[in-house]
């Protein structure tokens, strides 16, 4: 496959089957980093483990889509309140990317896996995007962005090209374009805050939650058609949280109290579930459950499941966990 004359690498959707996920070790105040097969009863095993210093600062990450690489955010005390980013390799190979990083900072990667785009940490009032070659490490500043109050790499067009990052400012919530350092305004999401940002596989869209402050609904799930700029509502009648995509389905997969994706069985304690990320196949996908609480209000999730159609397995109910991405087949096997 190419698009625009770039060489696309094809990763076989059957090869990336497993789930990558952090589970807190309280004892040995470590996060590990732990990799299972999605079938039921699979066991999971210990990729490696990160440090961590500070109670509420677990580590966090994000898989490549190629399935072949982790990149993860921790802090350790050693530089303050910046992260260190270290990449890791499904053999527990570990490698650190020279800088200091924003912790909360999401992470977008090109569709071969071989770049990164992260924020840096550094001064007030200013936010710098670093687009990291993770095979050497080499960090380089691709756009800044000055009194906002979020800014978050989203993602990259099919061809590697062009990096889409959302910025929430006093304007509202934009996305925004860099191509060869230079960045584009090219649509507006909402002119008030928007959360949980997810482009679609073709980088052609984008789902998002927009925060309503008078309406009967606070968290409502829309969708950005990129070449338009046209924002289009899914009809709900409860709050959503949390979006995602599944292969093959042109609309977005949203979650909450009024999301497309419910539990066929809930139990009177929870009250609904937030979808992560299909695998490509589309036939799993990893989900927190969320307990009940009144008006629906969102709060932290504290279980991480993998479900199909007919069944769910819990991956973890440690405080603290969280879902990293797909990747490829244990490398144990």
């Amino acid at each position: 496959m190419s698009t625009d004359g770039v060489a696309l690498p094809i990763i076989p959707a059957t090869e990336i089957r497993s789930i990558a996920f952090f589970e807190p070790d309280r004892e040995a105040r470590v996060d590990r980093l732990l990799i299972r097969g999605a079938t039921p009863g699979a066991e999971p095993r210990t990729l490696v483990a990160f440090p961590y210093t500070f109670t509420g600062l677990h580590a966090r990450g994000n898989a490549a889509p190629t399935g072949d690489r982790i990149a993860v955010l921790s802090v350790d005390g050693t530089k303050g309140s910046a992260a260190t980013l270290t990449i890791v390799d499904l053999d527990g190979a570990t490698r650190i990317v020279e800088g200091g990083f924003e912790y909360l900072s999401s992470f977008a990667w090109t569709p071969d896996g071989r770049r990164l785009a992260v924020i840096a940490s550094g001064d007030p009032g200013v936010t710098r995007v670093l687009e990291v070659e993770v095979t050497g490490g080499q960090a380089t500043e691709v756009a800044r962005f000055t009194a906002a109050f979020q800014v978050v790499p989203l993602g990259y067009s099919i061809d590697g090209t062009r990096l889409y990052i959302v910025v929430i400012d006093q304007s509202g919530s934009n996305l925004w374009m860099v191509r060869g350092g230079i960045g584009q305004r090219l649509a507006e999401l909402s002119p008030g805050r928007t959360r949980d940002w997810t482009l679609s596989p073709d980088g052609s869209r984008v789902a998002f939650i927009d925060i309503l402050s008078a309406s009967s609904r606070t968290y409502v799930g829309k969708t950005l058609t990129i070449a338009t700029g046209a924002v289009t509502t899914l009809q709900a009648g409860r709050n959503q949280i949390g979006a995602t995509w599944q292969p093959g389905n042109p609309l977005p997969v949203f979650g909450g109290p009024g999301g497309s994706l419910q539990l066929e069985d809930p139990r009177p304690e929870v009250a609904w579930v937030v979808p992560h990320a299909y695998a490509p196949l589309g036939d799993y996908v990893v989900i927190s459950t969320i307990a009940s609480e009144q008006n629906d209000q969102p709060r932290p999730a504290v279980s991480l499941w993998v479900a199909s159609p007919d069944r769910r397995e819990l991956l973890t109910d440690e405080p603290g966990a969280s879902f990293i991405g797909w990747v490829r087949g244990e490398p144990w096997q």
